[in-house]
């Protein structure tokens, strides 16, 4: 399993990494989404490097992704920035010239679509049993 940034940080792999609070998250994230914004096409390869780790927690190299660490830390950053960065990032992968990034925005707008689907999913109702008397 791979290691996320915050566990690298905080401690060994047996420990829960500690999560920054959702206020730094969320200006991180912010910083991030404008530097994507305002990056050239061809260019962009470190602004949404910088992004998917502020979003997600996760490493920049997507073949690392942990769905888990991904999901906890996504949960946290407001809805309304994270549809922000989902726009962007369709945005981004319209006017990339380099497959390479454009496959690699493609990717993680996909992991992005399936953490919000999971962000705002309900759990299903507890089924209670009936106590017999």
């Amino acid at each position: 399993m791979p290691q996320s940034i915050s566990n690298r940080i905080e401690g060994d792999r047996y420990t829960m990494p500690v999560m920054p609070p959702g206020d730094t998250l969320q200006q991180k994230l912010r910083k991030t989404i404008k530097a994507l914004t305002q990056s050239a096409p061809g260019r962009r390869a470190a602004a949404l490097s910088a992004a998917w780790i502020a979003a997600t927690g996760c490493e920049a190299n997507i073949a690392l992704y942990d769905a888990e660490e991904a999901l906890r830390t996504y949960r946290v950053i407001e809805s309304e920035l994270r549809a922000e960065l989902r726009h962007v990032m369709s945005r981004a992968y319209n006017t990339e010239p380099h497959s390479a990034t454009r496959t690699n925005i493609a990717t993680m707008v996909s992991y992005l679509e399936d953490l919000e689907r999971q962000a705002i999913a309900t759990k299903p109702p507890r089924n209670r049993r009936k106590r017999s008397s």
